[in-house]
């Protein structure tokens, strides 16, 4: 058995010339041979023998080249010869061009490609070749000579052909007997091999009768000489090391071109070209060996199977696992909804209580599932129900509302009574990865938690075996997993974050199966193993792998992967098939197809074996049945399985009481094994059963004797054979759990085998020792955890100070909010003097909140992180990385330094900007700073809790909104002890916030600072609280009159009051980190049964779709020919800095009616051509080339109406129907002068077309997934697109994440598509031959962006393979492999690191295939008009009004259905103002602090919706970017007009919410009730206040480039409103430096106008002051008894609303100013966004509209 390493595409003998090769090699194509002609060869490839065998005498005659019918053909026409004038133009099926354009368009490419070679170091090859060419004194050339020979012509590509005309074609056959090669010096003319030489003839390129090829290449029966008629010989080697050298060919390309150009008297061309040839010739001369394997590198060259087997014996044994399943049967309770939810479904489930509990269904996701997994085997799991079966076996948690039936075992004890996490290893199919950290980061920290044997471990005998690894300092394993997976190269990488990806998608999900895997484990449970785009080849090299390593190790493997080809298929043991959750089939591989066989359903050629079982028990398995056969249903399959031998002998397997494993072998005759009898004897002696069993090895030559991949175990003394099969048939089974009813073979064996066709199977039994396995069951397969606290706590803490410091962009923000926060404070209250003021006082005590306050808020901006790595804890909490416990105490000390840091920043600001006591001995700075510390932790604490506890970011940002505001009212600021009501006393008490703040209260207070005793103060006046105390100190007196504790006693209280909020907060996380599991489901279980597309729809054949199926529309499409000219593209790569080449010169077309593919490895530039093409997220700065639509100039704004593009399934809009969705989009995209009912025709004609007309009333959620399946959001996101009428279709990946059922179904609606007249063209990378052969032209990119095939594929990929076999030194494609991964493999683009020999870029530019294709190309770019019109029309295609009706009905339609927002929001308010009314229920302002206290009661009321409405919408917003970046690049709407859409979706329901806040909070705290004027008018007030902060908060999300910085603005802009509203700090005390942030501040305008309508009385009118007639009344009530204005008791009698103006500067007369400056604010919050947004999609659109140049 071959290892991995042996892939090489080179073939044995490669010394030998493989004859198969129907055109030259590289090195033997030399610049077309016209003497003054200039002939249509680009300068990007070499001509073809064809051109240069046209002309031999220099009579000004050349090629005339005649253009093919029909492209699709595989084979090239031959070129007549005719004769031309000098320059004369050539005319191309009716387009005339002048052949010198192709010479300077070519020139920039072969220019390029040369300026490149100067940078790269200079291989052996090229070296050898100059030595060569020096020795000589001239460029040589190569003639190949060969025997003809007499096979018969099969017209096909490489074939023999010898017409009677002269015209030469090659057989691809093995012919190598008569080859040799010449060296051929220049002739005097210049040219080599003189005039009459005949060249080697090109496939598909006949030779005209008396025509000649001049000689620069491959010589046929012919003997190059020079002028003198000498010859050279060569050895048989030099042909193919030369062809194996695409450097040095491209030297000789070069110099050959340069030297044409100069004798057909091209001098300008040739001397643009000489002084890039003089730079590569005069190059150094010295060469470099390519660099030395060492390490790992070293080891694993001879193959992984040869280093295993060398390390094996010296590994720690695995413990074998037998896994048994039986019975196993789960379901969920999922409620079924009727319709979609709304506003007002919610509010009428809410108001019918229990009554309206929607109903329950018990959905069964598997069903009496049976069978088992045995040591050394790969077993694949193919069809629905899979992920289900995978965690079940895998042992990982299920929904906790699910029921478990049925029992799994290991090795005979049930999986909950083992450490099935220990035993195996689930590798999920999400790749989520701490972005910071490299991959090999990520894996060390896997290895370091899940790997026992480390390198210390080893043996003196393995510590030599890896002295290489071990010498370079390498982890053997790990560096193993990195090659096996393609890593290496990334080894260094960060992983990256989505906005910011640094590895390609299966890159990411190689990096999770490492991850996974890292460990040592006997069981691996793989979940779509192929998942992220991992192509066919990585996928085979990784299952190629696996299956070595579990032949090895006798591991268990199971696994699913998505399309897998025959090639990977044939590479598993053992298939289970599910359908519906129920088994359809469980055996060997190879019994499947008989199997089904016998059932009459055959397998038609063109599938691969996968493909057929995920169709065959679907109600489309009916296309396979076969005459005369019944056809069956999913209860009948069952049924048939059940009966079958196969399944009768897994029942007696798993129902065995006696430990055993099953193997299987296969092998060719003689087999090489001795068998023996064995009669089992009853306690009477009487025979009960007959075994057969291997007696030993009798023929060492046998094939069953040898250890090969095809044995799953290999074959020793005592097996017991259970049952025989052969190639095409079934198993016969000999053994059952009847002990009597066991048959013999009697001897009969060897006729068994010889009845059975080869290679012979054979299923043996061996005994399992489990004695022995439990021996081999070290400490780390017997505990949950395999690290000790103390060292998972030092692991993770590292691990956690990695990233935190790496976190730029985090720390960053952090500490940036934290310094603006600090300066702003210090700043607004700089310098407050240590004057006995109470005022003063008063200001140093709002320094204390509000310093607490920011510092609180600031970690609040934590949670959208933590909640992103929940995921990343819970696949490796999962897999028993660590203890939740550890995870969460590196947590917590891994945040104190960042805590500490920003406690001490603001510290260190704000405590001597706002003079702070200092007495003392600097004690009470360290007060405060430990105060303000803790208050940090706590904040990160209750963050960090709520990101595990909470479901999701909108229920954690409610939960923690109304925790701050708790936290904020009972903080002692706001109200005072004596006035918080006595139901609300407890959390006054518990107020973390009001302990701090008590703490430095008595810290400033009790300083020296206030050590001035009362009696001493000379002016009562500004400190009453002297009032009555005069031995007391000015401080102790403040703390006494605000019946603060006075003691400093209390502040220690306070410090444990913290501490213990901290540990509590910290004790919920854990239980939330250990108990909870907040797991997304990606698809409704229910939603996916009722709504499946297979069981409601009636299926056709695939010709019948096709032939009956809508293939047209209401509306036809314009027609767009799209060619692309030359692309090149760069892009800058920010995790490692640099720019790198995704798109190397690379030219194509499609035209109306055709579907082009876009396909290649990972990272060749198959999304970037997509983009390009469509004026996608492109810089234009780095795009070259031309695209052309129509042979006109592709113009951004005129090219969007035509264009569709399908880039993400989720970028549609949500909380709209599947139909509402595709009539947007026909309304938007659709030309004026389409009527309504056109639109719904055609709504309704694309649905039918996608096949989505069953859910046209399905609700789409936000979440996307949650409500469609895959495959049905594939097709959404199509229609959504084909509702605009486009004529280009551009998909990126639409297959992807697809099994084979579901992509086939998504390629023939593409085919479908097609044939409307529309050009399709797809981003794709998995291809089986039949969806190939649906294209009618393939682009196969390699890495780096350049072009190695476009045409044709054929008939199932035949072209393809023509193609690349006629390509010297190119293997064969086999027979169980796909025409793409063939091709991919070839070009060496299986993995990252896989290289090939050969550029087989450079092949096909100088193939005749390339040089087809430019002379197309040409034509395409000379024929304006010809293949359509010029696309003029741009701007909006809807019509104003219907835009404008569209929007706002789109707008309404997803705040009326989106209740999680709204619904959330108006129950958050009601539970604001119940808090706030219930608090200010009973405080009659009738003395100066309850005046305070209530009207402050309107700040914290401003201040808190203010903060939830701005954080709420900023989530919605950021989860509509996706749908309104996409719908802003196809120019849908007005930005204007949407943004107006958005403010009327905004504005009723917070204008309900607002009612909410205020008829609950007015009437309850008796504020504003007087008259329903004031009521309104405080309401007004209050509703223009929120709508203000909203329309800030979607202003500041529309800004921010990442989501962080809008959740870091919003805290900062509202910090800085609060600190200058007037209400914390009074108008007067504001310095005159910030005073402009005080008439800017809109919190300001609320508060006058707020306060005003609240407390304002006229105490001018004649029942009171009488306009100053009556100044008796200011003190005296008596002096007016009529006068209802409310009065302070405590001061004198003043009026209440007097004093309050004065104090906080009001002034009622400016209400309707207030009110209008709000308003103004609202407009310029939805201006500025509305501009942002206009910015940004015209930056977006200028770079598309670039992209041509």
């Amino acid at each position: 058995m071959a290892d991995l390493e042996s892939s090489d595409s080179t073939p044995k003998g490669t010394g030998d010339v493989d004859s198969r090769v129907s055109r030259p090699s590289l090195d033997s194509v030399s610049a077309v041979d016209v003497k003054q002609t200039r002939t249509s060869a680009n300068l990007g490839r070499a001509p073809s023998n064809g051109e240069r065998g046209q002309s031999t005498v220099y009579d000004n005659s050349g090629p005339t080249i005649r253009r093919q019918k029909s492209h699709s053909s595989a084979r090239i026409q031959p070129l007549a010869s005719t004769r031309m004038t000098d320059y004369q133009g050539i005319d191309i099926g009716g387009v005339s061009f002048d052949p010198r354009d192709l010479l300077e368009e070519g020139l920039g490419e072969w220019q390029d490609r040369a300026r490149s070679l100067l940078t790269l170091k200079r291989s052996s090859s090229i070296a050898s070749a100059r030595a060569s060419y020096r020795g000589l004194g001239q460029t040589p050339s190569l003639r190949f000579e060969r025997q003809q020979s007499a096979r018969p012509s099969h017209d096909s590509y490489g074939e023999t052909e010898e017409s009677t005309q002269g015209a030469v074609r090659y057989s691809t056959g093995d012919e190598r007997d008569g080859d040799r090669f010449q060296f051929s010096e220049p002739s005097d003319d210049g040219t080599y091999g003189g005039h009459e030489r005949l060249g080697l003839a090109t496939p598909g390129f006949e030779t005209p009768p008396g025509s000649n090829f001049l000689g620069a290449g491959l010589q046929h029966e012919s003997r190059a000489s020079d002028g003198e008629g000498n010859s050279q010989n060569l050895s048989r080697d030099f042909y193919a090391n030369l062809a194996d050298a695409p450097q040095a060919s491209l030297i000789h390309l070069v110099s050959l071109y340069h030297q044409t150009l100069v004798r057909h008297g091209l001098v300008e061309e040739a001397l643009s070209i000489s002084s890039v040839l003089a730079g590569l010739q005069n190059q150094e001369e010295s060469t470099e060996r390519e660099l030395e394997l060492k390490g790992i590198d070293l080891l694993l060259k001879e193959g992984l199977l040869k280093y295993l087997l060398s390390i094996h014996p010296h590994l720690p044994p695995l413990p074998r696992q037998v896994v048994k399943f039986q019975g196993l049967t789960y379901s969920e309770k999922v409620k079924i909804e009727k319709g979609y939810e709304t506003m007002f479904t919610k509010i009428k489930s809410l108001l019918g209580g229990p009554f309206t509990r929607l109903p329950v269904e018990n959905m069964t996701l598997l069903k009496d599932v049976t069978g088992y997994l045995m040591p050394g085997t790969l077993t694949l799991v193919v069809g629905s129900g899979k992920r289900t079966f995978l965690n079940i076996i895998g042992g990982r948690s299920t929904n906790p509302g699910g029921s478990l039936k049925g029992t799994v075992t290991y090795n005979g004890i049930d999986v909950h009574n083992t450490q099935c996490r220990r035993l195996a290893a689930v590798v999920p199919s999400v790749d989520v990865h701490l972005p910071s950290l490299t991959v090999r980061e990520t894996l060390e920290f896997a290895r370091d938690c899940t790997a026992s044997f480390k390198t210390k471990h080893y043996s003196e005998e393995l510590k030599v075996i890896m002295g290489e690894a071990l010498k370079h300092g390498q982890d053997p394993k790990l560096e193993m997993n990195l090659s096996i997976l393609s890593l290496k190269r990334v080894a260094d990488r960060p992983v990256g974050s989505p906005m910011m990806p640094s590895l390609t998608a299966s890159e990411q999900h190689h990096l999770t199966t490492a991850e996974m895997i890292a460990g040592i484990y006997p069981v691996y449970v793989f979940d779509q193993l192929n998942a992220g785009g991992v192509s066919e080849g990585m996928t085979f090299d990784l299952v190629s792998s696996v299956r070595i390593f579990t032949r090895v190790r006798q591991c268990s493997v199971l696994a699913s992967t998505l399309q897998p080809s025959q090639e990977i298929f044939d590479l598993f043991d053992r298939i289970i098939l599910l359908d519906g959750g129920q088994v359809m089939f469980q055996g060997p591989r190879q019994d499947a197809l008989p199997y089904f066989e016998s059932l009459g359903y055959l397998k038609p050629k063109h599938l691969s074996t996968s493909e057929f079982l995920s169709d065959v028990t679907t109600p489309e398995g009916v296309r396979y049945l076969q005459p005369g056969f019944t056809r069956l249903n999913r209860e009948d399959f069952v049924a048939s399985f059940l009966l079958s031998p196969t399944f009768r002998d897994i029942r007696r397997v798993v129902h065995s009481g006696d430990s055993v494993q099953e193997h299987w072998v296969q092998g060719h005759k003689p087999l090489g094994l001795g068998f023996t009898e064995r009669r089992s004897n009853n306690t009477s002696g009487s025979t009960t059963a007959i075994s057969t069993l291997v007696a030993g090895v009798i023929e060492k030559g046998g094939s069953l004797a040898e250890i090969t991949m095809d044995h799953t175990s290999s074959v020793a003394p005592g097996d017991e054979v259970v049952a025989v099969g052969g190639a095409g048939g079934l198993l016969k089974y000999f053994k059952s759990n009847d002990r009597r009813a066991n048959s013999s073979l009697e001897g009969g064996l060897a006729e068994a085998i010889d009845e059975v066709a080869e290679p012979v199977r054979l299923q043996l039994e061996r005994p399992l020792d489990l004695a022995k396995e439990a021996k081999n069951c070290p400490y780390q397969f017997q505990n949950e955890y395999l690290l000790n606290f103390v060292p998972e706590v030092n692991l993770l803490l590292k691990r956690e100070m990695k990233v935190l410091m790496r976190n730029r962009i985090g720390l960053r923000l952090r500490v940036g909010q934290v310094l603006i926060m600090s300066i702003y404070t210090g700043v607004v209250f700089f310098r407050v003097q240590d004057d006995p003021n109470q005022l003063v006082m008063n200001l140093k005590r709002s320094v204390f909140f509000i310093s607490l306050l920011n510092i609180t808020l600031i970690n609040l901006g934590q949670l959208p992180a933590l909640m992103e790595e929940r995921a990343i804890y819970y696949k490796q909490q999962g897999a028993r990385f660590f203890r939740p416990q550890s995870f969460l105490f590196s947590k917590i000390l891994g945040a104190l330094p960042i805590s500490m840091l920003e406690a001490t920043l603001w510290t260190l600001v704000v405590y001597f900007m706002t003079d702070l006591s200092v007495k003392d001995g600097g004690w009470h700075f360290w007060v405060y700073y430990v105060i303000l510390s803790l208050t940090a932790i706590n904040g990160a604490s209750l963050v960090r809790f709520m990101a595990y506890f909470a479901p999701d970011r909108d229920a954690a940002n409610a939960i923690i909104g109304i925790l701050v505001a708790l936290f904020i009212v009972f903080a002692g600021f706001l109200v005072p002890r004596f006035l918080v009501p006595k139901y609300w006393l407890w959390a006054y008490y518990i107020d973390p916030l009001q302990w701090a703040t008590l703490a430095l209260v008595l810290n400033e207070y009790n300083s020296k600072s206030y050590s001035l005793l009362c009696n001493e103060v000379p002016n009562l006046a500004n400190i009453p609280q002297c009032i009555g105390r005069p031995t007391d100190t000015v401080g102790h007196a403040y703390l006494a009159r605000g019946q603060f504790y006075t003691s400093n006693s209390w502040i220690a209280v306070a410090v444990a009051v913290l501490l213990g909020w901290i540990v509590l907060w910290n004790i919920g996380a854990y239980f939330a980190m250990a108990k909870k599991r907040h797991l997304s489901q990606a698809l409704s279980p229910y939603m996916e049964k009722r709504l499946s597309w297979r069981e409601q729809h009636q299926v056709k054949t695939r010709d019948e779709e096709w032939g009956q199926g809508e293939s047209k529309l209401c509306l036809e499409s314009i027609p767009i020919t799209l060619s692309w000219h030359e692309l090149s593209y760069e892009i800058m790569i920010p995790a490692i800095g640099r720019t790198q080449t995704v798109l190397n010169y690379v030219s194509g077309w499609g035209k109306p009616g055709e579907m082009v593919a876009l396909a290649g490895g990972s990272g060749a530039g198959k999304t970037t051509l997509l983009n390009c093409l469509a004026g996608r997220k492109i810089s234009p700065a780095r795009l070259g080339g031309q695209i052309l639509v129509n042979g006109y100039t592709r113009v951004r704004k005129t090219f969007a109406h035509v264009e569709g593009y399908v880039e993400d399934i989720m970028a549609y809009a949500p909380y709209m129907t599947v139909r509402e969705g595709i009539e947007f989009s026909a309304a938007m995209r659709l030309s004026k002068k389409v009527q309504a009912k056109e639109r719904k025709l055609l709504t309704d004609e694309v649905m039918k077309l996608m096949k989505i007309d069953h859910i046209s009333n399905m609700i789409l959620t936000l979440a996307g997934n949650e409500e469609v399946s895959k495959e049905q959001a594939v097709r959404l996101a199509i229609a959504i697109e084909l509702a605009g009428n486009p004529s280009v279709l551009f998909l990126d990946g639409p297959t992807s994440g697809l099994d084979s059922h579901a992509s086939r179904h998504i390629i023939e609606c593409l085919k479908t598509i097609a044939d409307t007249g529309r050009l399709v063209i797809v981003s794709i990378q998995l291809l089986n031959p039949w969806q190939l052969s649906v294209f009618n032209s393939i682009q196969l990119l390699k890495r780096g962006g350049e072009t190695v095939y476009f045409g044709s594929p054929g008939a199932n990929g035949e072209s393809l393979l023509k193609y690349f076999e006629a390509i010297p030194g190119t293997p064969r494609c086999s027979l169980n492999k796909s025409p793409i991964t063939y091709a991919i493999d070839v070009i060496g683009d299986r993995a990252a690191d896989h290289k090939t020999p050969r550029d087989y870029a450079f092949e096909y530019r100088v193939s005749e295939l390339a040089l087809r294709n430019h002379i197309q190309l040409q034509i395409l770019r000379r024929s304006k008009g010809d293949n359509g019109p010029e696309l003029l029309e741009s701007g909006y295609r809807a019509p104003y009004l219907v835009m404008a009706w569209e929007i706002m009905l789109k707008i309404q339609r997803m705040y009326w259905r989106n209740t999680s927002y709204n619904f959330g929001r108006m129950t958050g308010a009601l539970a604001l103002a119940l808090i706030l009314g219930t608090i200010y229920f009973n405080i009659n302002p009738h003395t100066t602090v309850n005046m305070n206290v209530k009207s402050q009661s309107l700040f914290i009321l401003c201040i808190l919706l203010g903060i939830s409405n701005a954080q709420n919408v900023i989530p919605q917003i950021l989860r509509m970017t996706v749908t309104v970046e996409r719908e802003q690049l196809t120019n849908q709407f007005n930005v204007l007009m949407y943004n107006a859409g958005w403010t009327l979706g905004e504005v009723p329901y917070l204008a309900v919410s607002t009612m909410i806040v205020c008829f609950v909070f007015c009437l309850m705290a008796q504020i504003a009730v007087d008259s329903a004027a004031h009521f309104f008018r405080f309401y007004f007030v209050l509703f223009e206040f929120c709508l203000a902060i909203t329309f800030l908060g979607i202003f500041i999300c529309v800004i921010s480039p990442i989501p962080q910085v809008a959740a870091t603005l919003v805290p900062i802009v509202i910090g800085f409103w609060t600190a200058t509203a007037g209400s914390v700090v009074p108008k007067m005390m504001i310095l005159k430096t910030v005073i402009w942030i005080f008439w800017t501040n809109p919190l300001q305008w609320a508060l006058n106008a707020l306060t005003s309508i609240a407390f304002f009385c006229d105490t001018n009118k004649p029942a009171c002051l009488d306009s100053g007639r009556n100044l008796a009344c200011l003190n005296d009530p008596t002096a007016c008894p009529q006068c209802d204005c409310k009065r302070l008791d405590d001061a004198r009698n003043a009026f209440l609303w007097t004093t309050l103006k004065v104090n906080r500067t009001l002034d009622h007369s400016r209400v309707p100013i207030d009110m209008l400056v709000l308003f103004l604010y609202c407009v310029f919050f939805r201006v500025a966004t509305a501009l942002a947004i206009s910015y940004f999609q015209r930056k977006r659109l200028q770079m598309a509209n670039k992209a041509h140049h």
